[in-house]
């Protein structure tokens, strides 16, 4: 009699479990197909049927282990414990739907922002005299003479000279100097009474440092001069759309950091260059780093070597052309994030873990030998960019600024992270562009959902002897340069081989 008042118990609650699953299931699907389905652009297929399956196991098996009393028993608490949680569930997403629905939505609005933002190309020039000159203002120049140089004000010479004309109210008297160096020169012994300077042109002229023998020092260049006048040039960038699945083929990536705090879109020096190749089916990845000022002919230069931080001053594709020709490989998309997107990132992540091949400090941060935990954006940043700590410099330097990309794709395959994407994704809307479309984020973001966590990444520095000599973009001084080991270039071409032909990377080391 007992035991079939306790079966009559367990299928009445079996029963009964059945009707807060369904609520369940119902705002489930209203969650999944919410604004045409958008949380399924993120949320794996198979993840859903697992789940769903899990559920369906979960609610049948209380309905057939209560042959005996302890069956019944069994089938009573699952069924209890079952409709506690789906209520508490239902309760939960109840309260929280709209919520749910915001927070994918959002999501879809902040990569809709960084694809925007991906799309935008600046150039700011500024009008520059010297910091003693009376002039206040542009229209004081009108009868002077304005020096440029074609190669960096490139198509924007037409509109850029315009719209300076407008200003000055008449035809400006331009004279087109070959070198900035020699223009430079030009407007400190007043030849030209004002310089068109693309900004990033800045940090060019005072890094040629201290000159030897009958040299000029233009260190202090920006003490010398003053901006007058501002005029900003915004491109559309085409970005070519590779037919490429991401999930199935091996693909590189350029991460490219440029050395400004300012806007992302602006053109600028590239200090970080490395090389991600990317096989989503053996989950290998090669990390490859090349010196900032590695001595190479750019794609623009006609075989003329130059710094390959020069590369950026023209625009991220020439940097991407340069390494495409270095390594004989291509490159289907970049990733570009400037000093600013980078502490972002890192702080929204809730720092990383860097391990560093070496202790030292620099700038009021100490680094241990060994793995770094939790590194904030501030510190993160100053352990990427130091190398006059290290008798390798720049070597070093690119080593720590893998063992910190290393750190931040380390963070981003692991679970904990998915409760603060929508953070990290709008921290970075602002300081990030990169060529990868939409659909192919969204597909890896399922895809590695799907898949787990684990990924082999390894990584490698090609390296140099310095020298000083003349290089493209100016051509008139001698600057540091490091010309390529050529057996390092080599044996990255090798390891860019292995991840692409599906190979195991193992024992990736330095060789010089």
């Amino acid at each position: 009699m007992l035991n079939k008042k306790l079966k009559m118990t367990a299928t009445v609650l079996n029963i009964l479990q059945v009707i807060p699953i369904v609520i369940l299931e119902i705002f489930l699907y209203m969650i999944l197909t919410y604004n045409n389905n958008v949380a399924l652009n993120y949320i794996p297929v198979r993840l859903i049927v697992a789940v769903e399956i899990a559920i369906v196991l979960w609610m049948l098996i209380p309905f057939f282990i209560k042959r005996n009393k302890a069956g019944a028993i069994i089938s009573t608490i699952m069924s209890v414990i079952m409709i506690v949680m789906s209520v508490g569930a239902d309760i939960a997403i109840g309260l929280n739907q709209k919520t749910i629905k915001g927070i994918f939505k959002e999501s879809e609005k902040t990569i809709d922002k960084i694809v925007n933002n991906s799309k935008l190309s600046t150039d700011e020039f500024g009008v520059y005299i010297l910091s003693d000159d009376e002039a206040k203002n542009i229209e004081e120049l009108k009868d002077d003479k304005f020096g440029y140089i074609q190669k960096f004000v490139g198509d924007d010479k037409d509109e850029l000279l315009n719209n300076i004309n407008e200003k000055i109210n008449q035809d400006g008297n331009y004279q087109e100097y070959d070198d900035v160096i020699t223009m430079t020169e030009a407007l400190y012994n007043k030849e030209t009474r004002a310089v068109v300077l693309n900004q990033s042109m800045i940090d060019v002229i005072t890094s040629m440092g201290e000159k030897k023998n009958d040299e000029a020092d233009y260190t202090d260049f920006e003490s010398k001069v003053k901006c007058i006048y501002t005029y900003k040039v915004t491109h559309q960038v085409q970005n070519e759309n590779k037919k490429k699945d991401i999930t199935k083929e091996c693909f590189n990536v350029y991460i490219s950091g440029i050395d400004t705090f300012g806007a992302v879109t602006t053109k600028s020096r590239s200090d970080v260059n490395i090389i991600m190749s990317v096989n989503p089916q053996t989950r290998q990845i090669l990390l490859l780093s090349t010196p900032r000022d590695y001595y190479v002919p750019l794609s623009n230069s006609n075989g003329v070597r130059d710094k390959l931080t020069h590369a950026g001053l023209y625009g991220v594709d020439v940097s991407m052309e340069t390494l495409e020709m270095l390594y004989d490989i291509d490159i289907d998309y970049y990733v570009r994030v400037n000093f600013d997107g980078f502490k972002d990132i890192i702080n929204a992540l809730g720092g990383i873990d860097v391990d560093s091949e070496c202790a030292f400090s620099a700038k009021g941060y100490s680094y241990s030998q060994g793995i770094n935990y939790n590194m904030n954006g501030d510190k993160a940043l100053v352990f990427a960019r130091e190398r006059k700590s290290f008798a390798r410099g720049d070597v070093q330097r690119g080593k720590n600024q893998m063992s910190v990309i290393k750190g931040v794709i380390s963070k981003c395959a692991s679970p904990s992270i998915l409760d603060n994407y929508q953070k990290i994704l709008e921290s970075i809307s602002e300081s990030f562009q990169t060529s990868v479309s939409k659909k192919n984020i969204q597909k890896f973001v399922k895809f590695q959902l799907a898949n787990g966590y684990e990924w082999n990444i390894q990584s490698y520095n090609v390296s140099g002897s310095g020298q000083s000599n003349y290089t493209y973009s100016v051509p008139s001084n001698r600057a540091y340069v490091m010309v390529p080991n050529e057996e390092t270039v080599a044996k990255a071409k090798e390891w860019l081989k292995i991840v692409t032909d599906g190979g195991e990377l193992k024992d990736v080391t330095e060789e010089n």
